[in-house]
């Protein structure tokens, strides 16, 4: 079995953009990845990275830091949206979803070094 699993025409990134600060085309959970509709490969590699996260920091580290370095960024006064985009979880994935080679060659807790 080849991991992240990904599930396409979700209903989970609708149901949680009621509850979160942007509009969720596809979200990683974990080794699953849930889209609203088809992927293209630039979703596929941003959630996989995603999936990268999860595994480094182990599941639980990766539910619990995601969020709550989302909302220190709020506390300090960002809106939701700007905590979302500056997060170092997002900017590793949004600077490297294009790049078809960046899997291969990530290196280990990339997303410190952003």
């Amino acid at each position: 079995m080849k991991l992240p699993l990904f599930f396409e025409d979700s209903k989970i990134p609708v149901i949680l953009s009621k509850i979160g600060p942007i509009e969720i085309g596809a979200i990683s959970l974990g080794i699953a990845v849930f889209s609203r509709g088809k992927m293209n490969d630039t979703t596929r590699r941003h959630e996989t990275i995603h999936y990268r996260q999860w595994l480094e920091l182990g599941f639980i580290g990766f539910l619990i830091l995601y969020p709550l370095l989302w909302l220190i960024d709020v506390a300090s006064g960002m809106s939701g949206y700007d905590a979302y985009k500056s997060s170092p979880f997002e900017i590793e994935a949004y600077n490297n979803q294009d790049d078809a080679t960046y899997l291969e060659k990530r290196k280990l807790f990339a997303w410190m070094r952003n």
